[in-house]
C-alpha cells in the first residue's frame, strides 16, 4: 500500500483548472467481495461522467479526462490487491489513484477543484510525531503521522559513537559487550554492560552523553521544534542518557523499549502512536471546549451558509468537520444563497469540502472527527478569528 505524500496532497488543493473529478471508495479484500470493487467503481465512474455532462462538458472532454479510469477497470491484477480506500483524481493535468488506509464513504465529484476532506486524517496538523531510534552503532529519526512514516536526513548527526571519536581522538573508547547491541538483548531491553571497573564504565556513559548531544544539535535543527511529539525507541540504558542530552522541548515521555532494529519503520510508528494519541486528543478536546464556550456568540457558529461564507472571507481559524458525512448542494459565494439537497444533483457541490479548502486555503486548522465527537452534533462547526 503506497502512502500519499504531502507534497500530493497540495498538488490536488493547488490544482484549480477545471473539470476535476474525484471518486472515493472503500475496497474489501476475499474471493468473491474483490470482484464487486471494479463493479462499484464502474458506477461511480458513469456518476462522474453524468456530472461532467450536467456542467456542459463536451463529450470528447470526458472521454479523453477519464481514460486513465476506463483504463484502471481493465487491470485486474491493480483489483486483485485492493484493501483500503481507493482515492481516483482527474484533471487535464492530474491523474493519479491511491489506495489507503482509510475508511472512505462513496463519492463521485466533479467540479473546479478536487475534493480533498476525505484524505485529511493522513495529515492532520495536530497528528504529526517524530521517532528517534538510539543505538550505538546509528541514530535514525522518522517523520510520522497515524497513517504514515518516512525517515528524515540526520547526516548531520555523527554516524556512531566510533565515528565521533575518530573526531575527538582524546576521549576513551568505551568497551563494551557485543551482545548489548544486539537482537536478542535488544528485545529483552537490556542496560549495558561494559569491559573493566567503574571507571571504564563513566567513561563509556560520557561518551554515550557527548555522543547524544551531537544527535540532540542534529535534531533539533531538522524539526525546529515543529514536529510534534518526540518518542525515544531504545533500551533504557541508552533512552536514559538521551534524556540528559535532549533539548527538544515536546520530548514525550513514554518510550519504545527495546532495540529499534528489531522492528520495521511502521512497527515503530505505531507503538509511538499509542504513545502520543492521548496528547493528540487532548488538542481535538480542547478545540472543541473552546468551540463550546464561544457558542451562541458571533465567534462560533454550527450554521453550514455562514461557515461558508466566514471560510471565504478568511475568518475561519479553527473548522471541524464530520468524517462521514457529506452535504450535497449549491453555494454562490457573491450573495451568501446555500440550497441543500436530499440526494446529489447534476451540479452539486460537495459543501463540506468547500468548508474545508476554504479554510485550509487561508491557514485555518482542520479537525476531522467521528461523527459522534462533533460538537453540536452537526456537520460542521467552526470558530471565527473575529
Amino acid at each position: 500500500m503506497l502512502l500519499m505524500k504531502r507534497e500530493e496532497l497540495r498538488e490536488l488543493m493547488d490544482e484549480r483548472m477545471g473539470p476535476c473529478v474525484s471518486i472515493y471508495m472503500p475496497t474489501v479484500k476475499g474471493s468473491i467481495e474483490t470482484k464487486q470493487n471494479p463493479i462499484k467503481f464502474r458506477k461511480l465512474l458513469k456518476e462522474a461522467e453524468y456530472k461532467l455532462a450536467a456542467a456542459a462538458v463536451k463529450r470528447a472532454d470526458i472521454e479523453e479526462l477519464t481514460v486513465p479510469a476506463r483504463r484502471l477497470l481493465l487491470d485486474n491484477m491493480f483489483w486483485q490487491y485492493q484493501n483500503g480506500g481507493l482515492a481516483v483524481f482527474l484533471s487535464r493535468r492530474v491523474r493519479r489513484a491511491f489506495t489507503l488506509p482509510l475508511e472512505f464513504s462513496e463519492m463521485a465529484a466533479a467540479g473546479d477543484r478536487f475534493c480533498v476532506r476525505q484524505l485529511l486524517p493522513l495529515f492532520a496538523e495536530d497528528g504529526r510525531f517524530c521517532v528517534l531510534a538510539l543505538s550505538q552503532r546509528s541514530v535514525k529519526l522518522y517523520q510520522c503521522s497515524r497513517y504514515s512514516v518516512s525517515e528524515l536526513d540526520l547526516s548531520q548527526a555523527p554516524k556512531s559513537i566510533a565515528d565521533l571519536l575518530e573526531l575527538n581522538p582524546g576521549e576513551k573508547q568505551p568497551q563494551f559487550h557485543s551482545n548489548t547491541v544486539g537482537r536478542a538483548a535488544g528485545a529483552r531491553g537490556q542496560t549495558a554492560s561494559f569491559h573493566g571497573g567503574a571507571e571504564d564504565a563513566d567513561d563509556a556513559k560520557e561518551n554515550v552523553l557527548f555522543y547524544f548531544r551531537n544527535v540532540n544539535r542534529a535534531v533539533n535543527a531538522i524539526l525546529n521544534n515543529a514536529g510534534g511529539p518526540l518518542v525515544l525507541a531504545g533500551v533504557d540504558y541508552l533512552t536514559r542518557i538521551y534524556d540528559k542530552a535532549n533539548t527538544y522541548p515536546r520530548l514525550a515521555a513514554g518510550r519504545i523499549p527495546g532495540n529499534p532494529a528489531d522492528f520495521r519503520p511502521e512497527e515503530l510508528k505505531d507503538r509511538a502512536w499509542g504513545i502520543v494519541k492521548p496528547e493528540f486528543e487532548r488538542e481535538a478536546r480542547t478545540a472543541v471546549e473552546q468551540y463550546e464556550r464561544l457558542q451562541g456568540t458571533p465567534r462560533a457558529s454550527n450554521h453550514l451558509a455562514a461557515i461558508l461564507q466566514a471560510a471565504g472571507e478568511s475568518r475561519v481559524g479553527t473548522l471541524f468537520v464530520s468524517a462521514s458525512e457529506q452535504r450535497w448542494g449549491f453555494y454562490d459565494e457573491a450573495s451568501g444563497v446555500m440550497d441543500l439537497h436530499g440526494k446529489p444533483e447534476a451540479c452539486d457541490m460537495e459543501l463540506l469540502d468547500l468548508c474545508v479548502a476554504r479554510t485550509l486555503d487561508h491557514g485555518g486548522k482542520v479537525y476531522v472527527l467521528d461523527k459522534e465527537r462533533m460538537p453540536g452534533h452537526a456537520p460542521a462547526a467552526a470558530i471565527f478569528r473575529y
